[in-house]
């Protein structure tokens, strides 16, 4: 019903392409049968948006397609259209078969295109309905059309559902289950980009996330109309309540969650035997829910409660929370418990409420930042920021839009709080001060809390404080981002006074930014130690703790990036997204994943790279640009290696992060460096080594590289000198200072790329045994750095380099060697360049292998897109049954299989059973790509 309400609000893009190709299948698939679909899904998961889709592409061709909607209001004549649609298809195939007896919807007809009947929330149809549909479900009558339903499973009667799960398991019935939609659907469906916050309160519903949106938007601008279609819809759902039925659920939309029946009939001023049978009516409507444990209930979702408080006569609303305020403080309830109902009846606060919800409001934010903004909101008008309360709203007020990541209110409140000459401990407001610059930091954003910091420092009152620490870290964490030298005798001394204090956090983040200066000044072992031990302090810290300083961890795992400790790296950025996620931060979200994703790509972990690239790009949005353009920029530097071969994908992306970045002006976070390396590793690849070279010098500024990342050096040395051996250029100014660097910075990959630098001199000098001595030598240099995609390219060098010394079958053995581990990490482009390497083409490989690693990937990658049928015909087939066996198994035609065993061949590419087979053993034991079965 959500979905009919608001439809005009709907983008017309299916996100949920995966169900909707399979109730293409299932509804399209040749034969005389028809079967029932069941999909299933919360109040609002899209599935009229699915049905409406499936419906207008039979309509476009033509094919038949009725639809019916039951409501509460007409179940007695629920499937009367329904049920003519099947009686003309009953009677056709009577003209067809007159022989045949008809037993209700078991006839069978010849007719190449069965009709599709659509009932939605057919929980809702009358109980002789019901009996039919569980009937169709067990095949008894078998219908001659397809038979689709929407259900919401907490109203599913019984005797359907039960139908439902018994023949799903046969194959009689389908079950399609609408799960939340992941972030990146989200955003495709939401016609204005969603923040995390609001994606994260939705739980994945299109119609949450979208009711969430207009209730954003009517509170800052103060008007309704944004509301009227998501109101609408929601009182056509209650809009046959009885009046008792109405003033309970206003009441359990008024407590929200977790309440007692008891309670319920306080706040609704109701008699309690009243109260008890108007909340199993609400709970069998699924309008209330049982909680898990205990006898308590709740408001379906927040979202629905939301918009129905928004429809309840406020007067009675106030006194409601009134009544609920005086009963949950008799019973001794938290602050988080009453929170809401003091600023709901604001208008009514007593001296000393205005402190409740400020106190309230800082322990809910710990679990419900954006709750907490809207407890504190209403608080600022009725408190000046002159006064203790006041500052003490608008720095809490701060913090949470802190986290949320919206930084111009952030700043104006502590500005403001900071020339109010308010009574607030300078203790307190430095640590609120602290908290917003590293946010600031995080978010690459300007840098204006940086002189409020500064000042904060320079007072003498601050220096013996338990806070100053906490400062020294945020400006030095903000000074580190930005590319500068940290004061590392202000670091090290806040490092003391941390540890005596025994804030190990901070000594953490501390540890971890004196290992980025060592990294950078060449002291590799002291970056070591530093980093190994800010790991340690924060392993043994519990996780609500180290959520109070999450970019400890983000500094501990730049620090192991740096130092080419990339499994450690992985380590602890993991942990610290799942904390961001888990413990609302999401401001620090983009910046993990882009870590993440250079971590995992580094690892040979491509395609879980490329997953974190494209997270981080979700999650930075048009709000961070510079972070967006460094998702952009990784994720065309995992798809170098595992793009499909010409394809294109690594080039077009790495343009875009070139695009975005130019908007920035700025280079600070080296997602241009990256994107130009991607483009020149392309053109390379390309087979225009000039090209490659030109893009590498350019960005630059010349073979010194001076405003590349040191970290990227190294990468573009090696790059130039293998473009430049093919192009026939001179190496040697690259390649000497690609040694300095690694003489300079000794680390395993530094030393790894300066070996590959030699072998590629030596090569052009013609010594090509002693440059496929450098290269193995780079090969294990890189193995012991856990770098294997840059271990296979330094096998296929020296393999190259063998070939070109007439040693054919080392060479051969190198690259079948090389071949094994790009094969794990499936990149598919290295795999195809590593077939070049000895002068072996793809098609001189024997039978039965297909003619190239390329086709073995693309024809592997194709069966994700069998459809459930042909997934189960294919195992099934391989498992060594016959056709006819197959159809009896699964109660279709041999002539279906035929059907489905052509598309399966023509999908997949492979054009016998053996080959079939074979695929599907690879994919089982896991060397080749996912197959989907």
């Amino acid at each position: 019903m959500y979905e009919e309400r608001i439809s005009e609000t709907a983008s017309s893009t299916v996100v949920r392409t995966a169900e909707l190709d399979l109730l293409r299948s299932l509804t399209q698939e040749p034969g005389s049968e028809g079967r029932l679909v069941a999909v299933l899904g919360e109040p609002g998961s899209g599935k009229t948006h699915l049905l409406s889709a499936l419906v207008r592409e039979r309509q476009w061709t033509a094919l038949p397609a009725t639809v019916h909607r039951c409501s509460s209001g007409d179940r007695e004549r629920a499937i009367d259209a329904v049920r003519k649609a099947l009686w003309r298809a009953r009677r056709a195939g009577e003209r067809e078969e007159p022989a045949r007896p008809v037993i209700g919807l078991a006839r069978r007809r010849s007719r190449p295109d069965r009709e599709l009947v659509v009932i939605e929330d057919a929980h809702l149809a009358d109980d002789e309905t019901i009996g039919e549909l569980a009937a169709i479900a067990g095949g008894d009558p078998v219908p001659l059309a397809d038979v689709v339903v929407s259900l919401r499973p907490r109203q599913t009667p019984d005797l359907l559902a039960e139908a439902i799960a018994a023949t799903t398991a046969f194959g009689r019935t389908a079950r399609i289950e609408l799960a939340p939609l992941d972030d990146e659907r989200m955003l495709a469906m939401s016609p204005v980009p969603a923040p995390y916050e609001l994606r994260h309160r939705s739980g994945g519903n299109p119609f949450n996330l979208r009711a969430l949106q207009a209730l954003e938007r009517s509170a800052r601008s103060g008007g309704d109309g944004a509301l009227a279609p998501f109101e609408f819809a929601v009182m056509s759902e209650v809009r046959d309540l009885t009046l008792t039925e109405r003033y309970a659920l206003h009441a359990a939309a008024i407590l929200r969650s977790r309440f007692d029946a008891d309670l319920l009939a306080e706040v609704a001023a109701l008699d309690p035997l009243v109260a008890s049978a108007a909340l199993r009516r609400l709970v069998r409507r699924d309008l209330v829910r049982v909680e898990p444990v205990g006898t308590l209930f709740s408001i379906r979702d927040e979202v629905f409660g939301s918009l129905l408080r928004q429809m309840i006569d406020p007067c009675w609303a106030a006194l409601a929370h009134q009544r609920a305020l005086h009963r949950l403080s008799a019973r001794g309830q938290a602050g988080t418990q009453i929170g809401f109902h003091l600023v709901s009846s604001l208008s009514r606060a007593r001296a000393g409420e205005l402190t409740q919800i400020v106190d309230a409001s800082q322990e809910i934010m710990e679990t419900d930042v954006s709750e907490c903004v809207s407890w504190l909101t209403p608080v600022l008008a009725e408190a000046p920021p002159s006064t203790e309360i006041g500052a003490r709203a608008r720095l809490a007020l701060s913090t949470a839009f802190g986290r949320l990541g919206r930084m111009p209110e952030s700043r104006d409140l502590l500005f403001l709080v900071d020339e109010s000459d308010a009574p607030v401990d300078p203790a307190v407001f430095a640590e609120h001060v602290a908290f917003v610059s590293v946010v600031e930091g995080v978010l690459s954003q300007d840098v204006q809390m940086l002189d409020l910091l500064g000042h904060l420092l320079d007072r003498p009152g601050l220096r013996d404080s338990p806070v100053w620490p906490r400062l020294v870290l945020a400006r030095s964490f903000r000074v580190s981002m930005l590319g500068r030298a940290v004061d590392s005798a202000e670091a090290d001394s806040a490092l003391r006074a941390a540890r005596a204090a025994g804030d190990d956090l901070v000594a953490a983040g501390l540890l971890g930014l004196r290992a980025l200066a060592s990294v950078a000044a060449g002291d590799v072992e002291r970056a070591l130690a530093d980093a190994d031990a800010a790991a340690e302090s924060l392993d043994r810290t519990p996780e609500h703790l180290v959520a109070r300083h999450v970019e400890c961890l983000l500094l501990a795992g730049l620090a192991y990036i740096y130092l080419g400790r990339n499994a450690d790296a992985q380590r602890q950025v993991r942990r610290g997204v799942d904390v961001a996620r888990r413990r609302q931060r999401p401001f620090l979200l983009p910046t993990l994943l882009v870590m993440l994703s250079e971590a995992e790509r580094h690892l040979g972990r491509l395609r879980q790279a490329r997953d974190a690239a494209d997270a981080a790009i979700v999650e930075s949005g048009p709000g961070n640009p510079l972070r967006h353009a460094q998702a952009v920029a990784l994720k065309s530097a995992a798809e170098v290696w595992m793009q499909p071969v010409a394809s294109g994908r690594a080039k077009s992306l790495a343009q875009q992060a070139l695009a975005r970045q130019a908007l920035t002006g700025t280079h600070v976070n080296g997602s241009a460096s990256i994107a130009a390396l991607t483009l020149a590793k392309c053109a390379w690849l390309d087979g225009d080594p000039t090209h490659c070279v030109t893009l590498l010098l350019n960005e630059g500024r010349g073979p010194d590289l001076r405003v590349i990342p040191s970290g990227t050096r190294p990468t573009m040395w090696e790059t130039l000198c293998a473009a430049g051996l093919d192009a026939g250029m001179p190496l040697d100014e690259w390649a000497r200072r690609a040694q300095e660097h690694a003489r300079a910075v000794p680390m395993p990959h530094n030393l790894a790329y300066a070996a590959m630098t030699g072998g590629h001199l030596l090569r052009s000098r013609s010594a090509p045994g002693e440059a496929a001595r450098r290269y193995r030598e780079a090969a294990e240099l890189f193995a012991t750095a856990g770098m294997p995609i840059e271990q296979s390219y330094a096998l296929g060098q020296a393999a190259r380099a063998l070939a070109e010394q007439g040693r054919a079958d080392q060479a051969a053995h190198t690259v079948r060697l090389a071949a094994e581990i790009a094969r794990r990490s499936e990149a598919v482009t290295l795999l195809h360049w590593l077939d070049r390497q000895t002068g072996r083409r793809p098609a001189s490989r024997p039978a039965p292998q297909p003619s190239s690693r390329q086709e073995v990937f693309g024809r592997l990658e194709v069966f994700g897109r069998l459809t459930h049928r042909e997934r189960e015909i294919a195992l099934l087939i391989c498992s060594g049954m016959k056709r006819r066996d197959i159809a009896d198994r699964l109660t279709i035609s041999t002539r279906t299989v035929d059907v489905h065993l052509t598309r399966i061949y023509r999908k997949t590419g492979v054009s016998s059973r053996m080959e079939l087979a074979l695929a599907i053993q690879r994919k089982a034991a896991g060397q080749e790509y996912a197959i989907g079965f």
